[in-house]
């Protein structure tokens, strides 16, 4: 048998990807709307609008909480998908945002201190566990494997 399912780790990725975009928007859309546009300049947008998301906590812990959700939901869904080996294909979901996250940090696009990108980074796969173990817990007793 089979232990990594390739379709549940990557549906389940691009569902924490693409939920946590989705989910997020909320969030930006409040920053923007917290900056007076129309006195900036085309490239100081960006910037501004993350010094807001940045700058306020709650809105900031919000957005991360948000974010940790959808890593669960990913990792639900991926080992849903398998069927087998929950934990290790929800764990493997997170693929994406790690992925990501490397990226981030090579390019120089993140903001947040190193500390917090590498807690960031291995809050992805433990939150993806998450998932994978609700799933586990949630099938029948007979059905799960040890």
């Amino acid at each position: 048998m089979k232990s990594v399912s390739i379709k549940g780790v990557l549906i389940g990725g691009i569902v924490d990807i693409v939920s946590s975009f989705v989910l997020g928007i909320p969030f930006a859309i409040y920053a923007i709307a917290s900056v007076y546009l129309s006195h900036l300049p085309p490239d100081k947008v960006g910037p501004a609008v993350s010094a807001v998301l940045g700058g306020n906590s709650p809105l900031y812990w919000g957005q991360v909480f948000v974010g940790m959700c959808c890593s669960v939901l990913g990792g639900y869904v991926a080992a849903w998908i398998a069927g087998h080996h929950e934990r290790l294909n929800g764990t493997l979901s997170a693929f994406l945002c790690v992925s990501l996250g490397i990226f981030a940090i090579a390019a120089s696009k993140d903001s947040h201190p190193m500390y917090v990108q590498i807690l960031l980074l291995a809050a992805g796969p433990a939150l993806g566990l998450l998932g994978g173990y609700m799933r586990y817990k949630q099938k029948s007793p007979t059905t799960a494997e040890v």
